[in-house]
């Protein structure tokens, strides 16, 4: 049976009872609610999301509240230098290897194991970690010895202080498909947030820890509704029959927006995003993608720093977009602080791609400057100068090739 949304009721119904699901998860947090939306969208794509801010922005507890709505336990871990691929993947199973030879990794309670997983610092893993990462997140795989095991995994959190200007960690960086800056609460939420925390640390104080120093659930917790994992797999296969042929022309002529700026936005990401935009519509109870699902591209950047661009352009082509808390950046910032960053790195540039790179982000400062100081003429000049300086390096080094 169908409405006439162009969705099977059933179906139907489920996605709208994980959308209010979503609702009851931003009802426990302040400012909290474009992290909560890009969960529920990352898990019917089954796709992961990168969030760039400083700690202390509630993101554990957060991930820890969205897996009771998955009825799962996350794995979490926070990476650094020294971090161990065993810590993540699981121990070598000593006894087999030394009674048999054979090579297996326990993964019990670890990375393969998980549902929903929150890697913080995400970046600071080794080549060793990051290249085993990068299996799991795209192919749902980990390699074993010569056994390689299909991972439950749904969809994998991601977090850094900023995202590195390091090539080699592009492609890593390109498969978290959703984007999140998360910073502090705005001033005027402050006092919110000191209420809500407050009445979460009374919780906590009151349930205290039983003999087997379990915490035991409160009434708040008992009352959670999730939904099944069978549920959200006929969500997830739901995604496939969302029509987005309507939205296709406007989404075509706004990547055509981003090449003409410089916008870092691979072929992958703009394929992979359609998934995006299906969600959003599926979320909503529709069978068929509209502009407004376009909005998501705001959440799909490659560098945080060209999101007031692509808010720009998306808008341009009559996508209704929220308007952005991000601030406009002083002259000095732009000027004394990134420009003159590039020209340092563009002076010691050894590499094709690297000189690129400098490239687009120049670009970027360019654009920059053209929306939100129209009337700084000679700062532009200055930043179109080295633009130009940067562009004959790159010819004399490597030629015409590859510089559009």
């Amino acid at each position: 049976m169908t409405t006439d949304t162009g969705l099977d009721t059933a179906v139907r119904l489920l996605a709208l009872g994980y959308a209010n699901r979503l609702k009851e998860v931003k009802q426990d947090f302040v400012g909290r609610d474009e992290v909560v939306d890009l969960l529920g969208l990352a898990a019917l794509c089954q796709e992961h999301i990168l969030v760039i801010g400083p700690p202390g922005t509630a993101k554990t507890r957060l991930l820890d509240r969205f897996c009771q709505v998955l009825d799962t336990q996350p794995f979490s871990y926070l990476l650094t230098r020294f971090t161990e691929p065993a810590e993540l993947f699981g121990p070598l199973n000593v006894e087999l290897f030394q009674k048999q030879s054979i090579y297996e990794v326990n993964t019990e309670g670890m990375l393969p194991q998980a549902r929903v997983a929150f890697l913080d610092e995400v970046f600071q893993g080794s080549s060793a970690i990051l290249n085993t990462l990068l299996t799991l997140i795209n192919e749902r795989t980990f390699h074993t010895g010569r056994t390689v095991i299909r991972t439950p995994l749904v969809t994998l959190v991601g977090s850094s202080n900023e995202i590195p200007a390091d090539p080699v960690l592009d492609a890593f960086s390109d498969r978290f498909l959703l984007r999140c800056n998360l910073d502090y609460v705005a001033d005027d939420e402050v006092e919110e947030v000191l209420a809500l925390g407050w009445q979460g640390e009374r919780e906590r104080i009151a349930r205290g820890w039983d003999d087997d120093g379990n915490s035991p659930l409160t009434d708040h917790d008992r009352n959670l509704v999730s939904i099944a994992p069978g549920d959200l797999h006929t969500l997830q296969r739901a995604v496939a029959d969302i029509d987005v042929s309507e939205i296709r022309g406007t989404y075509t002529r706004i990547l055509q927006g981003f090449r003409a700026e410089g916008i870092a936005f691979s072929d992958r990401r703009a394929v992979r995003a359609q998934k995006v935009f299906a969600a959003s519509a599926l979320l909503a109870g529709r069978g068929s993608a509209g502009p407004a699902d376009l909005a998501r591209l705001v959440n799909l950047w490659t560098d945080p720093r060209d999101e007031p661009s692509i808010r720009r352009i998306v808008a341009d082509h009559g996508v209704p977009v929220q308007e952005s808390r991000s601030r406009i950046r002083e002259l000095f910032e732009i000027l004394q602080v990134d420009l003159q960053e590039f020209v340092a790195r563009r002076d010691q540039a050894d590499s094709r791609e690297q000189l690129h790179e400098l490239m687009r982000q120049i670009q970027r400062l360019a654009s920059e400057l053209r929306r939100d100081h129209p009337e700084e003429q000679e700062a532009l000049r200055t930043v179109q100068r080295e633009q130009r300086t940067t562009v004959e390096l790159f010819r004399e080094m490597y030629g015409d090739e590859g510089l559009h």
